[in-house]
């Protein structure tokens, strides 16, 4: 019987091999369900998101040339998978959505 860390280095070699210069958003959805996982800690989410999304998202950064607009959608990518790891807090009887201040 393979262990869960077994499954996940296998997991996220085929995985970066698949997506690893696809578009972020596809390459997030793929690894949607580690980020939904509760066997993975929150530390280990953050790994994954640095590995696995982020290099796709700035491949050939370098010679990039962005405009504003381009800088706020991959902002909002990143916000995105932040909410999606850090989850919601339960504050005053409610449950609320992360806000951007708390994410950064």
């Amino acid at each position: 019987m393979s262990t869960v860390a077994e499954e996940l280095s296998n997991y996220i070699q085929r995985f970066f091999l698949r997506y690893q210069f696809h578009n972020p958003i596809k390459t997030y959805f793929a690894a949607i369900s580690l980020f939904r996982s509760r066997l993975l800690s929150r530390a280990t989410k953050i790994i994954l998101y640095k590995t696995l999304i982020r290099p796709v998202v700035s491949c050939g950064a370098e010679a990039w040339t962005l405009t504003k607009k381009e800088e706020q959608a991959l902002l909002i990518i990143e916000r995105k998978i932040f909410r999606r790891i850090y989850g919601s807090k339960y504050e005053k009887g409610e449950w609320k959505s992360r806000t951007n201040r708390e994410l950064e």
